[in-house]
């Protein structure tokens, strides 16, 4: 009778141990997908921040083309890509969107620039935002 008791309560914990592992093992790719987010923001805020304040708005062709940081304007829920187009390889659930407005930074004029990755697939809701100074 002690054996099968023993054998139930031994059964019933291993299940328990079982579940918290598949738990663990499932949320183990989130920091992942974070630092990607991550990694995809501060590249295209990057990018934008090094365009002349001053460039025109033209968003056409492709990035390396750009010779404003207003033309970031334009990046609006896509895929994630090279300056020249290219998709990145395993990033193509992530949407990446950018945003400039008209700022004022300590009296002088700016344009803040913020890029917002999400994820299709993850609850992963990033922004990053940086201003260009006029100077």
């Amino acid at each position: 009778m002690e054996l099968i008791i023993s054998i139930v309560v031994i059964g019933a914990a291993v299940g328990g141990v079982m579940l918290l592992v598949a738990n663990v093992a499932a949320r183990s790719v989130d920091p992942m997908i974070q630092t990607q987010a991550v990694y995809v923001a501060q590249s295209y805020l990057e990018e934008a921040l090094l365009r002349p304040y001053d460039g025109p708005a033209d968003c056409g062709g492709s990035r390396d083309q750009w010779q404003g940081v207003l033309a970031y304007d334009c990046i609006n829920a896509e895929s994630p890509t090279d300056q020249q187009g290219n998709g990145l390889p395993g990033l193509s659930a992530y949407r990446v969107t950018v945003s400039v407005s008209d700022s004022a930074l300590g009296g002088a004029a700016a344009r803040r620039v913020e890029v917002q990755v999400t994820h299709t697939a993850q609850p992963v809701d990033l922004r990053l935002a940086g201003y260009r100074a006029a100077y």
